[in-house]
């Protein structure tokens, strides 16, 4: 059995179709009306994925950073890898 998984591309459809109308009842013009259905179908479809992807319980989980270095002349030592210091020192 093969699952649908487009479920939040449908409802940003929906939304956007609503967006349309209302913006035509509005009296928008064209550009207004097509703007707004257009951010209408981002945020739903977005909005809709992140609640499935909760509820599916497939939403990854954060992430690990290694750890960062903070000075550079930690490392070993040695002059490759030392910073440079050319240039104007204003």
């Amino acid at each position: 059995m093969v699952r649908f998984r487009g479920l939040h591309i449908v409802a940003g459809i929906v939304a956007m179709g609503v967006a349309a109308v209302l913006g035509s009842i509005m009296g928008l013009n064209n550009t207004a009306v097509f703007t707004s259905s257009c951010a209408a179908y981002v945020a739903v479809s977005m909005w809709a994925e992140s609640r499935l992807s909760r509820r599916r319980g497939t939403a990854p989980g954060p992430i690990q950073m290694p750890p960062q270095m903070t000075d550079p002349m930690t490392l070993d030592g040695t002059p490759d890898q030392a910073p440079r210091r050319e240039g104007n020192a204003a």
